[in-house]
């Protein structure tokens, strides 16, 4: 399903009745007919009176789309800017939201899925989701013990690429699963994140589906993209 332009939905009718029954009916008018259209959440902002955040749902049963907005009165808003601050309200909404759904998961996590880097007490840890063979994963692992000086890291794989970084991931769990330092499971993860780097093991397709399963979840909680860095702290609240 692509994504559709909130804007542009927009630009069609800016004035209309904001409740949640015209809100699905104004977004089923735009979209095809096999698109369900939900309202997955709404509040009232304590920061403006009058205003409504409202989080809609397209989806065509097997991928989904949640586009924010916001209401007061007759009217709907892709976005508030705060302009002292330079902050927008929705990219915040956003983020905190994307914090609880990936929080209830991670809280949730095998710890078989959590590659473990650093146990320094006195240093925060951040949450990392990646992917063998995104090339900006590739760039951030080539600095991780400059990263592990004051952090520790817990690396969950979620590849956007398809069979051959599953595979790769398969393998570096399983590398990983018997490592007893840091050092082991960092050259391990250089191994199969480097740009050359082949699968030279079979990976069953039962496998490669354990893989999927797990950055599916991920990807259908909200994640967008990796290399992805949350604090630790935050999924735990």
């Amino acid at each position: 399903m692509k994504h559709l332009s909130l804007v542009a939905l927009l630009a069609t009718s800016s004035l209309f009745a904001a409740t949640d029954a015209q809100v699905i009916e104004y977004f089923k008018s735009q979209v095809p007919e096999n698109i369900s259209v939900t309202i997955e959440s709404r509040q009232t902002l304590s920061e403006l009176k009058g205003y409504d955040i409202v989080s809609t749902k397209l989806s065509d049963g097997t991928q989904s789309q949640v586009i924010t907005l916001f209401a007061k009165d007759g009217l709907m808003f892709p976005d508030i800017i705060d302009l002292n601050s330079g902050v927008s309200m929705k990219q915040s909404f956003e983020q905190k939201q994307l914090g609880q759904k990936l929080g209830t998961l991670y809280k949730q996590e095998s710890k078989n899925n959590i590659i473990a880097l650093g146990n320094d007490k006195n240093k925060p840890t951040m949450v990392v989701f990646s992917d063998p063979e995104c090339p900006y994963c590739r760039n951030e692992l080539q600095t991780v013990e400059e990263r592990l000086k004051t952090h520790n890291l817990r690396l969950i794989l979620t590849p956007v690429h398809d069979t051959t970084a599953l595979q790769k991931s398969y393998l570096i769990y399983q590398g990983v699963a018997k490592a007893k330092d840091d050092a082991t499971k960092i050259a391990l993860l250089r191994k199969y994140f480097d740009e050359a780097a082949t699968v030279d093991a079979t990976v069953s397709d039962d496998k490669v589906e354990q893989m999927n399963q797990l950055r599916r979840k991920y990807l259908q909680a909200g994640l967008k993209g990796v290399p992805f860095y949350i604090d630790e702290k935050e999924l735990l609240q």
